[in-house]
């Protein structure tokens, strides 16, 4: 059956369709890049777009004459492209590396092609499994760490790769049994056919899809925590103490709100500047986030106020350890990257589910309160030096 699709699809329509669909994604990858302009993927993928569209449209210049077997060197420079944009897209390392090695394997590729002249079997053996090699590899960097929605998307992407590098590979294999003619041929409409649902399916869609996906994260984790210190926000922590609360069909299970205030903000800002005050903010959620333990949540509502859940608390045993839990990791010395040392205090007030209320509301009063006459009995500021 798919013999005889084939048979209705000639090579300058096949041609014709390559030229017309990515020349398309080519703009569509642009768009992408316009509007997602902190991705260093999609510019990328629309010179890789471009240059296949590049080589299409030299072929079929015949007053070239023997240069016309260099336009093939425009789809491994395509693929070459997409992966580099992959490798950026998916945050690998080496790219210092990478931007030495790429373009001396692309010009090793010119000078074999340019070594191979007319010699079409091992032109095909060189150019194709180039190209299979890369997408296979392209595919695995698209899937290697991806998970849950993200490994669906990127599993789209993979699989044109993958339908793409399956075709190159077997055309390869039988070019190193020294077939060729009318067999040979067949499976070249096979690639291009492949090459279109690589483009749809890699290009035009898994690609713009992953960009979206991630410009989609990227929203709801502004939504949901805090830019500076990266913890979790008024909006995420309200949620959890929420489902917390009785009208949730939380009953009477104790748990604590611990208020914590970074002493002495204002005059670091005043005397060194904002930056070594945010330096003090990202320091406390660090040191806060190392002394959770399971069961246990901290968020920053805003300026020097971080305020913890504690789902564990059962009585005021429980709170006290935790707050000495918290002193010991933030209370302590600590080395700016400039090399400032910085010693940190803070001030903490909780309270107690449902001893000191049952309502979000009366609870934030008790330990904010609470936090308050501790601040003005005990104050010691914050001291850099």
């Amino acid at each position: 059956m798919l013999q005889n699709f084939l048979e209705y699809l000639d090579f300058p329509t096949l041609e014709v369709v390559l030229l017309s669909s990515f020349t398309l994604s080519a703009v569509a990858m642009l768009v992408l890049r316009r509007l997602n302009p902190a991705e260093r993927g999609p510019g990328l993928w629309a010179l890789a777009c471009a240059s296949l569209v590049v080589g299409l449209g030299v072929r079929p210049l015949v007053f070239l004459g023997p240069l016309r077997q260099l336009a093939f060197l425009g789809f491994p420079l395509s693929l070459l492209l997409g992966f580099e944009g992959i490798m950026r897209f998916r945050g690998f390392g080496w790219e210092r590396e990478r931007r030495r090695f790429l373009p001396a394997l692309f010009l090793l590729l010119v000078a074999l092609m340019v070594i191979a002249g007319d010699h079409a079997r091992f032109r095909s053996l060189l150019i194709d499994g180039f190209m299979s090699i890369t997408l296979f590899l392209s595919a695995f960097c698209m899937l290697r760490g991806s998970e849950g929605l993200e490994l669906l998307v990127n599993g789209v992407a993979a699989l044109g790769c993958v339908v793409m590098g399956s075709s190159l590979a077997f055309r390869w294999t039988l070019a190193f049994e020294g077939l060729i003619g009318a067999q040979v041929s067949e499976v070249s409409r096979l690639v291009y056919l492949a090459a279109v649902l690589w483009n749809l399916m890699t290009w035009s869609f898994g690609m713009s899809m992953a960009v979206m996906l991630r410009a989609r994260q990227y929203i709801e984790r502004l939504a949901d925590f805090d830019g500076l210190t990266g913890l979790p926000n008024r909006r995420t922590f309200d949620r959890s103490l929420d489902e917390l609360l009785p009208h949730r069909g939380a009953g009477n299970r104790s748990f604590a709100v611990v208020f914590v205030d970074l002493n002495g903000l204002k005059s670091i800002n005043d005397s060194h500047g904002h930056p070594a005050g945010d330096a003090a903010l990202i320091l406390v959620a660090r040191a806060l986030e190392r002394a959770l333990e399971g069961g246990q949540m901290a968020s920053r509502f805003g300026g020097d106020e971080f305020v913890l859940l504690d789902r564990n608390a059962v009585n005021w045993s429980d709170v006290e350890a935790f707050e000495k839990r918290i002193r010991r990791r933030v209370e302590r010395e600590h080395k700016l990257e400039d090399g400032t040392r910085i010693f940190l205090r803070i001030s903490i007030g909780s309270a107690l589910y449902p001893d000191d209320g049952e309502r979000a509301s009366d609870l934030f009063h008790v330990a904010d309160q609470r936090m308050y006459r501790e601040k003005q009995m005990y104050h010691a500021p914050t001291e850099l030096y």
